[in-house]
């Protein structure tokens, strides 16, 4: 039976019946919430304003062409997604198997491949501006980074949301590779001066150019 459910928006529902059925037009979206067309249409184009939704126009063998409506890549994501979990689990089978030291040859390696990956993004740029593309690339990754001045030649990067905490906390190879990756890209001095596994609320680096003395 078609409907929304009581407390669900109109907008949720669309999106869950594209990830639930997949490409669909707009009689069918509004056929299934008990809609009329006109009405879904405006949803639809809130949805692909905010990059939720794609459309694409599909060809008929009679009739005029056709508007089909798909979750785009960022609409996917907005359903959960335990890639957290996954880590965790095949982490702790290769410590099993292998050792703590496998585990931290895993990571060091995945260090040194992001490093290659993103090294070139900091091409030409003076220090502020690879340590805010540093934010940038791990804004990109979940960390909600954002960069503060700290005196002369100084700044402080902070994370305000750890992507993978629970990976973080069983294995410290984590956050060590992570402190690497920053000093690498940055090319600068990095110390992590909070650490939200200690107790801080966040995880921040003060990132100087070699040779800057604390002010």
């Amino acid at each position: 039976m078609g409907g929304i459910a009581p407390g669900q928006s109109t907008k949720t529902e669309i999106l869950r019946l594209l990830k639930v059925n997949g490409d669909a037009q707009a009689k069918a979206i509004a056929e299934a919430c008990g809609l009329t067309t006109m009405a879904v249409r405006r949803h639809l184009l809130d949805l692909r304003a905010a990059g939720l939704i794609e459309v694409k126009t599909e060809r008929r063998p009679k009739g005029r062409p056709t508007a089909v409506h798909s979750l785009s890549e960022l609409g996917h994501a907005g359903f959960p997604r335990d890639y957290e979990g996954l880590a965790f689990d095949v982490l702790s089978s290769l410590r099993a198997l292998d050792g703590e030291a496998k585990v931290r040859q895993v990571f060091r390696r995945r260090r040194r491949e992001l490093t290659a990956r993103y090294l070139p993004r900091m091409k030409g740029k003076g220090l502020e501006q690879r340590v805010r593309e540093v934010a940038a690339i791990l804004t990109e990754d979940g960390y909600m980074a954002d960069v503060s001045p700290a005196g002369r030649d100084s700044f402080v990067l902070t994370e305000r949301n750890c992507a993978l905490p629970r990976v973080a906390e069983c294995f410290p190879a984590t956050c060590e590779e992570e402190l690497s990756l920053i000093r690498d890209l940055a090319g600068a001095s990095v110390k992590r001066v909070c650490h939200a596994l200690a107790g801080d609320r966040h995880c921040s680096y003060l990132i100087r150019r070699e040779g800057t003395r604390g002010t």
